[in-house]
């Protein structure tokens, strides 16, 4: 099971690429870009010293954000 920073930064980067949390298919592509994304954001709050409860709560956020933005996608289909 994953724990702590490197397991939520991991889902959060899958999930940002595209693979659906909830069961789906997602690309190498995608992953690789939702990657790119969470090292951009992992360095954007580096330099501005968030705390790492802080980066966990962030993580958190954007993974809420694509489950919704997910959800909303299948109700219009």
């Amino acid at each position: 099971m994953a724990t702590g920073f490197c397991g939520t930064a991991a889902i959060a980067a899958v999930v940002l690429g595209g693979t659906r949390i909830l069961g789906g298919r997602g690309t190498c592509l995608g992953t690789i870009a939702g990657v790119i994304l969470i090292t951009l954001l992992q360095s954007i709050l580096s330099v501005v010293q968030m705390p790492e409860a802080g980066r966990q709560i962030i993580y958190g956020i954007v993974i809420i954000e694509m489950l919704l933005l997910y959800g909303r996608e299948r109700i219009e289909q």
